[in-house]
């Protein structure tokens, strides 16, 4: 109790407004299960900083939940996380990293880059406005990043539609194209339309998917956003889901990269996401020298293709 009591009042004090502040039980079944370690920098009995290791469920183990209420408190904490991780476990260490901008008394996500990336070496491979903070309330943009390389596999189907193949060889790929261990091979095909989606999750985002039972992509996706401002499509790219990535696209879904787990038969799964309307979005700022100017492009795009929708 003392640990999820010292979390949420960082998170509050740090976010304003965050999505684990909401879902106190989950969080207390995590530590007490084990789920969640964390680690605190504490002051004069009050807590001043904290990170944590997070079980995913496809066996990860997320570094995260930083928050320094005094200049390098988090990013120590979220080290000393990480070096726990690596010297008792193979599973990959994996992060959303924050790239947002600091806005109304919201701290910029630039701490975070730096230890993920500069010292722990995680790879990037998805730019996804996943989770919102702050009052008034905003979507941030985050890097899905992972210590190990997307592994080798089958290809990657884009549907042979110009437009929509142009992109994501132009959006998604040039995120991800340094996160596949042996390249990731593209082909085109044509399959028949999928027209049925079903709601996957409500929380912390939307998560559609494709399913025979399901309702038409309209329906299903004025559902989510009923629940969360972002709707998150992760779709194998195989070779009979090439008008479903199509369609999503059609239905103003924007690429965002791959994921970092390929499907049961071994194609990529390609990330698409889309906002609500009239959702914020905060700035980005990327730190310089952190990641490969191509990488940083990529974020670019994907971002300005999120404000523009």
């Amino acid at each position: 109790d003392i640990q999820a009591e010292w979390l949420t009042q960082l998170l509050s004090t740090m976010y304003v407004e965050h999505g684990i502040t909401k879902r106190r039980d989950s969080l207390l079944q995590d530590i007490a299960r084990g789920n969640c370690r964390l680690w605190f920098a504490v002051k004069g009995e009050k807590p001043i900083g904290s990170a944590a290791l997070v079980k995913q469920s496809d066996g990860s183990v997320e570094v995260g939940r930083a928050v320094s209420l005094e200049n390098g408190a988090g990013g120590l904490l979220m080290l000393l996380a990480a070096q726990h991780h690596m010297m008792n476990a193979e599973s990959p260490l994996v992060a959303e990293v924050r790239i947002s901008d600091g806005f109304g008394g919201v701290p910029s996500g630039e701490a975070t880059q730096v230890v993920c990336f500069r010292h722990l070496g995680l790879i990037p491979q998805a730019t996804v406005p996943a989770f919102n903070h702050g009052n008034p309330n905003r979507q941030e943009m985050f890097i899905f990043s992972s210590s190990k390389l997307i592994p080798s596999g089958l290809p990657a189907f884009f549907p042979d539609d110009m437009a929509g193949f142009n992109l994501l060889t132009e959006i998604a790929v040039p995120m991800s194209k340094e996160s596949f261990d042996e390249g990731l091979e593209i082909k085109q095909g044509r399959s028949s339309r999928l027209t049925n989606w079903t709601l996957a999750e409500k929380q912390p985002f939307s998560v559609i998917l494709p399913d025979k039972s399901g309702v038409k992509f309209e329906l299903v996706v004025k559902e989510s956003e009923k629940y969360s401002q972002f709707t998150l499509i992760p779709m194998s790219a195989n070779p009979n889901n090439t008008m479903a990535i199509l369609e999503s696209l059609d239905m103003g879904f924007i690429p965002c990269g791959f994921d970092r787990n390929r499907d049961k038969d071994g194609f990529p799964v390609i990330l698409l996401g889309k906002l609500k309307k009239g959702t914020l979005l905060a700035p980005i700022k990327i730190v310089s020298g952190v990641l490969d100017p191509s990488v940083v492009k990529a974020i670019q795009n994907i971002d300005q293709k999120f404000r523009n929708a």
